[in-house]
Parts: C-alpha cells; structure tokens; sequence
C-alpha cells in the first residue's frame, strides 16, 4: 500500500496503532516511570486493601499461581524481605491467580507468608496488569509510581536486585 498524503497518513496510523494494541499489546500494561494502575483486592484474611492507599510506602506486587515452580522459590524470599523491611516502609502484595481460594490458601499457610495474600480468581488484576509471564512483579516507589518490573525468578540473581532496589527506594 503507498500512502501519498499526509492526509491519508493521519488516518492509517491510529488504525496500526490500535491493531498493534489489539494483537496484544505490550508485555505490561504498566512500565517503570508510569503510575501503577489503582486497583482494590480482596486478601485472604477478607480485607480489603487499595493500592492507592499504600501511598508512602515501598509496595512490592507479585503475581503468582500455586502451580507456578519460581513462585514457590520467591515467595518464601520475598516472606523474608517483608520481615526484615516491613517496619521502615516495605509492603508485599502478592496478588493469586489461582480459581480456587483453598489453593492458595493452602500454599501460602504451608509457607508461613506474613504478608497479603491478594485473591483474583476472574483475573481482574491480572488483565489490568497484562501480565503475560509468571511470576511478575512491580516494584513501585512511594511516589505510587513504578520503578521496576521483574518477569520471572532466579535465585543468584534477583535477591540482590530486589534488596538494593528496595533499600534505594526506601531512602527516598
């Protein structure tokens, strides 16, 4: 096709652009230095908890299915790092994508989390969040901005990362 004008270009753009988006989009819907979308989650313990609320705080979201093999290696990581910085400023939120509520109930009991557990059975969170990979996870600054985003787990590597980002952040 030969695009002549800059007339009929001002057209077919927006028409890529939105079927690039809904081919699928990017691999998130938020990005480091976006505003992490708000959003409100039900917690096993039946709280409810919004994100906008954290404001002032380290917020750490973490994505994660119980059939999920990195999961289950970060999330007793992840328990240790809310106990270390919890008190100066950290907050986890791990969002479960599991159907079933004992699922995840059952793992997170079995692993002794600390922190909350977010249920999204429908997917909710997940769609908001576009997630494509599990684990994901979002480290936003007390700004409620994001500042990193973190697919996957690796046990050398990821424990320093998140330590010096959270700590970095936490100084801010």
């Amino acid at each position: 096709m030969r695009i002549n004008s800059m007339r009929n270009k001002s057209k077919i753009i927006p028409l890529l652009l939105a079927a690039a988006l809904a081919a699928g989009g990017p691999a998130v819907a938020a990005n480091p230095g976006e505003k992490a979308p708000d959003f409100t989650g039900k917690s096993l313990g039946g709280k409810n908890i919004k994100l906008s609320e954290l404001r002032g705080r380290v917020v750490l979201i973490n994505f994660w299915g119980t059939w999920c093999a990195p999961c289950k290696e970060e999330l007793p990581y992840f328990n240790s790092l809310y106990g270390k910085y919890r008190n100066v400023g950290l907050e986890i939120l791990a969002v479960n994508v599991d159907k079933v509520r004992a699922q995840a109930a059952g793992m997170s009991g079995a692993m002794g989390l600390t922190f909350p557990v977010i249920l999204d059975p429908a997917g909710d969170l997940f769609d908001l969040y576009r997630i494509r990979n599990m684990p994901t996870t979002f480290v936003v600054g007390k700004d409620g901005g994001i500042r990193y985003v973190h697919w996957g787990f690796g046990t050398s590597v990821d424990p320093p990362r998140y330590e010096s980002e959270i700590r970095s952040l936490l100084k801010e």
